[in-house]
């Protein structure tokens, strides 16, 4: 199988024997692809001006055979400027790379998430509020993978979240009141805190909610390996 010129971005590249690499990439219509870049290790001229282009955050169109979960990457360009990110703006980039790369399946469409992470990345670039982005970014992916969550309702109830009460929050769930003579679970979240976030409100205080919130859903479906990219943070 033969597929030219996908539009694509890298999500993760690692070595391969002497001079090759293997690449992860995100399309829009094969989702992650993985494939090998072969001979772009090399010390020649051409081999380093192929190499240049495979970096994050550049737009690329990409062509590839192969019907195994490893491609053969057939050819490669860069079609657009790259994206600037630096600082925490990057190291932001580099952990939503590692998400997508962790959380997606090989070769299944996701073109909503293509054009999720073609926002995000802008977003990164651009928005004074880099943490907002991330949080936006973690919810609209959880639901476009199928693990979202209502921010509105008591799933054991069906009753509207009260901002005057307490929530528990179960990744596989939801949200379930914490009633007064229940023994207190180890996180709860307060009702004003989601709806906030619900409606887009990222106060101070909602902000750190909804980090909270992200990380204990996402680690559901991550596993016990940490993520890399989150050590950059932490160093940083």
């Amino acid at each position: 199988m033969r597929i030219e010129s996908q539009p694509a971005y890298i999500l993760h590249t690692r070595n391969y024997r002497d001079s090759s690499l293997i690449v992860d990439f995100l399309t829009p219509d094969y989702g992650r692809v993985s494939g090998v870049v072969k001979g772009v290790r090399s010390n020649s001229k051409t081999a380093k001006q192929r190499r240049s282009i495979l970096q994050p955050f550049v737009s690329l169109l990409i062509s590839w055979s192969g019907k195994g979960e490893l491609k053969t990457m057939t050819q490669f360009e860069s079609r657009g400027v790259p994206i600037a990110l630096q600082g925490k703006r990057l190291f932001s980039g580099l952990y939503i790379n590692e998400l997508l790369s962790r959380l997606l399946q090989a070769d299944e469409q996701h073109s909503d998430i293509y054009t999720l992470y073609e926002w995000v990345s802008n977003s990164l670039s651009t928005s004074p509020t880099i943490d907002v982005v991330l949080r936006q970014f973690e919810l609209s992916l959880l639901s476009e993978l199928g693990y979202g969550f209502d921010l509105s309702v008591d799933v054991d109830s069906g009753e509207p979240l009260e901002a005057d009460q307490q929530y528990r929050f179960y990744p596989d769930h939801g949200f379930v009141r914490q009633d007064s003579g229940q023994a207190i679970a180890a996180t709860v979240f307060s009702g004003a805190d989601i709806l906030a976030i619900a409606n887009g409100e990222f106060t101070e205080q909602a902000r750190r909610a909804a980090k909270l919130l992200c990380r204990q859903a996402l680690q559901a479906h991550l596993g016990d390996k940490p993520l890399r990219s989150r050590e950059l943070f932490s160093s940083s």
